[in-house]
């Protein structure tokens, strides 16, 4: 009986946040963060106030717990332990699960990525991404300028995913991924010259 009545509080918790979440997007429409008031995002969600300020602070840290649950999102979805990149295929799976990833939490990750005024959320997927990636300025000496090939990809790929979002993901993440993965590992000319 106890646990019924603590399922049904937890999904009373979850589904108050998503709506006070919902509605911060739709204010974040057409305003940042600091011009949104408590009381403004309490209304438009028909939430009391005091249960807002039961889960967070201000706007500006239920911003930072979304970017949290995303950021735990990510590594549950995207990370492996077990991955390995002995093969090509292996990297485009590993692209493929970050784009899958994207697609199916679309709303939150433009919302996190256009809310991130330092880039926390971004530096951290990176600097996550970077472990599992062979990283090529561990490979070269300093003087060689091959050191900063995985630097050059990963904020290539970083904006070619952001435009793919903003353009409405439209292409698959699977041919994404291949794309993205023969762009890298053969260079932009050999994409170019196929029909």
């Amino acid at each position: 009986m106890a646990e019924r009545k603590h399922r049904a509080e937890d999904r009373r918790v979850k589904r108050t946040k998503k709506i006070l979440r919902d509605n911060l997007f739709k204010l974040m429409e057409t305003r940042t963060a600091d011009e949104i008031t408590v009381k403004e995002l309490t209304e438009a969600a028909d939430v009391n106030r005091s249960t807002f300020y039961f889960y967070y602070k201000d706007i500006n840290d239920m911003i930072r717990q979304i970017q949290a649950e995303i950021y735990s999102v990510f590594e549950a979805e995207v990370i492996s332990p077990e991955a390995k990149f002995d093969t090509i295929s292996d990297f485009v799976a590993y692209i493929t699960r970050f784009l899958v990833f994207c697609k199916t939490n679309e709303k939150i990750c433009k919302f996190v990525i256009s809310n991130d005024p330092n880039n926390n959320l971004t530096n951290m997927i990176k600097k996550r991404l970077l472990e599992f990636i062979p990283d090529s300025e561990k490979v070269f000496d300093v003087d060689n300028p091959k050191r900063y090939l995985t630097c050059f990809a990963v904020a290539g790929f970083w904006q070619t995913i952001l435009n793919w979002m903003y353009d409405g993901m439209k292409i698959s993440p699977d041919e994404m991924a291949a794309f993205m993965t023969n762009v890298y590992f053969f260079g932009g000319r050999t994409v170019l010259i196929e029909k």
